[in-house]
């Protein structure tokens, strides 16, 4: 069955979380973290968003 397709709301605050796999690394090299960031900026232009705040908690358990 295939997902129900997305919805935004208007100015509203999210807290997003990303963590890997059985929180396993996301990003094993410094190239991928950048390209991560490049991908996030273009979403939020698409998507008309702010991002806020951002902070990268590398190897926390």
């Amino acid at each position: 069955m295939p997902r129900k397709p997305r919805f935004f709301l208007s100015n509203v605050l999210v807290h997003v979380v990303q963590r890997g796999h059985s929180r396993d690394p996301v990003f094993f090299e410094a190239d991928g973290y950048q390209a991560y960031l490049r991908w996030l900026e273009k979403a939020a232009e698409r998507y008309h968003c702010d991002i806020h705040m951002m902070q990268y908690v590398g190897g926390l358990a």
